[in-house]
């Protein structure tokens, strides 16, 4: 399977934690576990971020990280599982690394204070 070398997990975690991609969707129902997965997925990300692996080291990394949170580990298997197939997506499509990229840059605009101009 071809890979992009110069992506890295700490790469796409930044791309993650700044795509707005971890807030909950609008439901009509109670959101507490959607928040809760998500928050998850963001300490696993930040975790990624702040031990930047190399690429062949990813998955021990999340299996480490998995050990780090301690129990209940199902649901951080889980989330890490899911970390760790984004991650074989991002590598093999660059169109959605691409789309990644611009909802990350589109989203730190929406925070950006308006200067009004």
């Amino acid at each position: 399977m071809p890979t992009l070398q110069i992506l890295r997990p700490h790469d796409l975690a930044l791309l993650f934690l700044a795509s707005g991609d971890l807030r909950p969707r609008q439901r009509a129902r109670d959101q507490q576990a959607d928040t809760a997965g998500l928050e998850l997925k963001r300490r696993i990300l930040q975790e990624l971020v702040d031990i930047d692996p190399d690429p062949e080291a990813l998955e021990i990394t999340l299996i480490k990280i998995v050990d780090k949170f301690g129990p209940p580990f199902g649901p951080t298997r889980a989330v890490a599982a899911i970390v760790r197939d984004e991650w074989q997506t991002a590598c093999t499509s660059p169109e959605w690394l691409a789309q990644l990229l611009s909802e990350a840059v589109s989203h730190s605009e929406d925070r950006l204070p308006n200067r009004g101009t």
